[in-house]
């Protein structure tokens, strides 16, 4: 969390009613100094009577590092004038007002108590702050002197706690680190460090959280300067609980620090805010402009709202482009701190003495569904101190969206690829409506459902099974947001690639028709339903068996080992057949990792149980049956061929290839494939070792071996080490919405 530290020294006269020095001059007794005692003042309205009270004010002079006087009762008369009297216009006179009961516990004795002494005197805040706010100050004296100014600093800090916006609760504050005693008199650099142990101090709100108010924490000593760590838990408007984290890095006297809380739904955050004690409109140089908006100056289009104080602007999630006009004291300069997508600030600068300084030009861009409330902040500097702070907040837009849509500046969600089921919910305020279009002449992809518990809008994207067109040209639709009357519409536009490969459904699993070749996730490469070379009305299997050998090529797929996308080509190097790219080590398991990992988008790795419906166990001969039969686990009657074939590549015979087709209802399914690589040297030419998921050590694999060899077909599950290469046969990943 940043923390925004800044100084303000300008002085505020609340002690007298005078106006000029020579006021102090006039009737004052012989040898008497006319004084005016001045003290960093208080913004009207937002500080207590307690602490503008004065009751009373000593002094002490010391010369030479000794006490020499005490003067008591210095308190101003009926003009606001204070009278001294030295013995001798030498040495400093320290004054301590609404300190008697501190200075009652020590023996402050003339011509024995020393300065460092006096100095060291000690109090807690607590004492400090019990009769009114101990200040302290001092001036040197001289023989000319008449009349002068006594600058009073207040002996304690002031901490508080601003959180201007609804829906975010301060349940607690806490600080650590901090020390209940501190020095009452200022001292040259750092405070120093006091005989007492640090605590931590806690304000708890219990019943009642702190929301969207201003409040007055603590008055602490002035502390060493150290890391202070402050902790806020706070609750949002959903209902979530955030522990909030800053730090002070100072903590000096006559300073307020306001711990101010920002923030929307999950998008909370802390800052601290530094200044003097805030200047009054009881100055005689008039009320100190502190980054305040000059409304009437400004150009605030409908929705823009500015809040009662000047310093906070409520922008519309609608967009809205304004002038807003600031003003700041003299050589006040601006800077921007933070960014918000869709918004530009351009500002210009002046250091005209009290007047409008700088213009701020903001343009918004419309906010879309699922934003969260943002701040752009206009800090105002004189030099390297912060003075002041302009809040520009975006509303986010009222529409709710959560899931996998997201809407750019243009209001448009393109998933740039395939995607189905459900795409996110939308959540409407009040008083709007939503309704679904899609083009003309344009498939039904995409449906809206409510739910009736929660009320929100589902929208899901479907799948069509074999769809001609799924080739991967773009589908859109849009959602149209308005009044329940039909006024102030927002068009949302959805757009997604529609891919699809061929597929036969067995027992209510869609399967691909065809293993995978080139990237797994590159649809391109694969072979797509307009380029089906088997189409539905004839048999794969029976293809595969009297087609050529280019191809049956361009059919087979290629190989692949877990973790790497890109398929490993058969390839001859005229001794002996291997895969290219093939390695002896992985980086993954086909049975660990996510089954649509080394998938198209929309489809994914089988599991055990995809499979085992096409077999009776876990071990199963099929031997050679050209037409077989058998029960399978789950009792269904299943229909099945074997049948082999050589392959030549490249002038080279490969071997024997085994084919499979399983029949469920009169819907064929044909199974085949390349043999695995099981090291840098070998390929098993007839097991076909298919990528299984949801198993590390074992996988599905059918095992054969030319008729000449007798020993059968089988269709296995064991186990497999994760390096050898797999056949990639994927399923439909299920889909909610399947349209025509």
């Amino acid at each position: 969390m940043k923390n925004i530290i800044g100084v303000c020294t300008l002085l505020l006269l609340f002690l007298c009613g005078c106006s000029a020095e020579d006021s102090m001059q006039q009737e004052l007794p012989e040898d008497a100094i006319g004084l005016r005692l001045i003290a960093m003042g208080m913004a009207e309205g937002e500080t207590s009577n307690s602490e503008s009270v004065v009751n009373e004010v000593e002094g002490f002079r010391f010369e030479g590092g000794m006490l020499k006087e005490v003067f008591d009762r210095l308190n101003p008369d009926t003009e606001g004038v204070c009278h001294l009297q030295p013995l001798q216009m030498r040495g400093t006179v320290y004054f301590l007002a609404n300190a008697s009961d501190i200075i009652q516990k020590v023996a402050l004795q003339v011509d024995k108590t020393t300065l460092e002494e006096f100095l060291d005197l000690q109090a807690t805040a607590s004492e400090m702050t019990a009769s009114g706010i101990v200040m302290s100050g001092q001036i040197e004296l001289s023989t000319d002197m008449t009349s002068t100014s006594v600058i009073l600093k207040r002996s304690v800090l002031r901490i508080d706690l601003d959180s201007p916006f609804e829906g975010i609760q301060v349940n607690n504050v806490k600080i650590s680190n901090i020390l209940s005693t501190g020095y009452v008199n200022e001292r040259q650099g750092d405070a120093l460090s006091v005989n007492v142990q640090p605590e931590t101090i806690v304000k708890d709100f219990g019943d009642t959280p702190f929301e969207n108010n201003k409040e007055t924490l603590f008055y602490l000593c002035e502390q060493k300067a150290g890391a202070y760590e402050v902790e806020l838990m706070v609750t949002s408007d959903d209902g979530a609980w955030h522990r909030l984290k800053t730090t002070f890095t100072a903590l000096k006297r006559n300073t307020i620090y306001t711990l101010k809380v920002y923030g929307n739904g999950a998008d909370l955050r802390v800052e601290v805010l530094v200044d003097d004690w805030e200047n009054g409109t009881s100055s005689e140089s008039g009320q100190v402009l502190k980054g305040l908006i000059d409304k009437a100056a400004s150009e605030l289009p409908e929705g823009v709202e500015i809040n009662g104080r000047g310093d906070t602007v409520f922008i519309p999630y609608m967009g809205s482009n304004f002038r807003l006009v600031l003003k700041a004291e003299e050589d006040a300069n601006l800077m921007v701190n933070g960014v918000v997508e869709g918004v530009t600030i351009a500002s210009q600068s002046s250091s005209r003495s009290m007047e409008p300084f700088a213009e701020v030009v903001v343009e918004s861009d419309r906010k879309m569904p699922g934003s969260v409330q943002e701040y752009i902040y206009l800090d105002v500097y004189r030099q390297t101190v912060q003075t002041g702070r302009v809040v520009l907040v975006f509303r986010p837009n009222p529409i709710g969206l959560s899931g996998k849509l997201a809407f750019d500046s243009d209001a448009v969600c393109d998933f740039a690829r395939y995607i189905d089921g459900e795409l996110g919910l939308i959540t409407l305020p009040e008083g709007k409506k939503i309704e679904l279009e899609i083009p003309q002449g344009e498939a039904p992809w995409m449906k809206i459902e409510v739910n009736e518990e929660t009320g929100a809008h589902r929208v899901i994207a479907g799948w069509k099974p074999n769809d001609p067109d799924a080739d991967g040209r773009v589908q859109e639709a849009r959602l149209l947001v308005s009044d329940i009357d039909g006024s102030h519409p927002e068009v949302y536009t959805i757009k997604r690639q529609n891919w699809g490969l061929p597929v036969v459904n067995v027992n209510g699993t869609w399967w691909c028709k065809y293993n995978l070749r080139g990237n797994v996730k590159n649809y391109s490469d694969q072979i797509l339903i307009n380029n089906d070379p088997v189409p539905d009305e004839q048999n794969v299997f029976e293809y595969l068996k009297t087609c050529s050998d280019e191809e049956l090529l361009n059919i087979m797929g290629d190989q692949y080992q877990a973790g790497n996308p890109e398929g490993l080509k058969l390839t001859h190097d005229g001794s002996r057949f291997y895969y290219e790219g093939y390695r002896t080590t992985v980086s993954g398991n086909f049975g660990t990792m996510l089954p649509t990992e080394m998938a198209p988008d929309g489809y994914q790795i089988p599991n055990y149980n995809n499979y085992r419906f096409f077999a009776w166990g876990d071990n199963c001969n099929l031997g050679y049956s050209e037409w077989g039969v058998f029960n399978n686990n789950l009792g269904q009657r299943m229909n099945y061929s074997v049948a082999e074939r050589s392959l030549t590549l490249d002038g080279v015979r490969y071997g024997t290839l085994g084919l499979y087709d399983f029949v469920y209802e009169n819907t064929h399914w044909a199974i085949f494939g390349w043999g695995h690589q099981y090291n840098e040297q070998e390929i098993a030419p007839m097991a076909i070792l298919l990528a299984t998921y949801g198993n590390a050590g074992s996988s599905w694999q059918l095992e054969g071996y030319p008729k000449s060899d007798g020993r059968g077909n089988w269709i296995k599950f064991g186990g497999q080490n994760s390096s050898k290469t797999r056949t990639i046969r994927c399923v439909k990943t299920p889909v909610e919405y399947i349209y025509e």
